[in-house]
């Protein structure tokens, strides 16, 4: 009985050290004053190993320091685009021009997750600063799904001498980085730090998220693109609007998508 009852007491002792453990990387990364609230899924000793986070602010699209392909083979930060330059869009070495920002932030630091893929033709790696409700290519399905849904192991689509090749995440960080950048191309798609991206986020469907933006592409090419603001043009307000009734209606049902709902996991966190 009374090993029984030391056993029970141990037993209790742990629960609550592991408690207090989970409870403390809860409050570590709150102190960095992250716009995602982390909890801990698995420890090592004291060392969280996988965080869930759940995000309530979710607008940054790409970091400042995030990098295109130019056609002459170099490349430029996003930071540095100017309209009408010319970036990769696609495997197949097509380069489109930077028709406009849907919004952009040159300072302040912001929240980004920190997707490292390495690849498996070369073992090279890349590291892509990308917000967790945007839509990134998959490479065995072909499909853009959430950066945030993406898990340590997934493949993304990697251009690595004129193909795509499956990049494998090795490893997914929450970070914060300077600026934010959302480059809007004619085909609605660009490589990011080889990663093939979509131009959109927040909604799971690439190809309905490129046909509702089509309006604001025909007001770019009439009247010219925005000056870059941290705030979307009131036009794509406006088709924000008209998906969010559509949604309301049930249209998603039929239309096989998705709102980010701003959950996502991380291997550890930049403190």
């Amino acid at each position: 009985m009374a090993s029984s009852t030391t056993m029970n007491i141990s037993t209790l002792i742990c629960a609550i050290i592991v408690a207090l453990l989970i409870k403390t990387n809860e409050i570590s990364a709150a102190s960095q004053t992250y716009d995602s609230t982390c909890s801990c899924l698995s420890l090592n000793g004291s060392v969280c190993m996988h965080y869930s986070c759940k995000t309530t602010v979710s607008i940054s699209c790409f970091a400042s320091v995030s990098r295109v392909e130019l056609p002459d083979g170099s490349s430029k930060s996003v930071s540095h685009l100017q309209i009408g330059d010319r970036v990769r869009v696609n495997k197949n070495h097509t380069y489109e021009p930077v028709i406009a920002f849907i919004h952009a932030k040159q300072h302040g630091l912001f929240d980004f997750l920190q997707i490292t893929t390495r690849s498996l033709l070369s073992n090279s790696t890349s590291v892509l600063l990308v917000s967790p409700d945007h839509l990134v290519f998959d490479f065995d399905s072909n499909i853009a799904r959430f950066a945030g849904k993406f898990l340590v192991g997934d493949r993304l689509q990697f251009i690595e001498n004129e193909q795509t090749v499956p990049g494998e995440i090795i490893s997914i960080k929450l970070i914060k980085a300077q600026g934010y950048y959302a480059p809007l191309t004619p085909s609605g798609t660009i490589v990011v730090d080889g990663v093939v991206s979509s131009n959109y986020a927040t909604v799971s469907n690439h190809a309905l998220a490129h046909f509702f933006m089509g309006a604001y592409r025909w007001w770019v090419n009439v009247v010219g693109s925005p000056s870059p603001s941290e705030k979307v043009h009131w036009l794509v307000d406006v088709m924000q609007y008209i998906e969010g009734m559509i949604r309301w209606c049930g249209a998603e049902i039929w239309s096989g998508y998705e709102v980010y709902d701003g959950v996502f996991q991380v291997s550890s966190i930049v403190m």
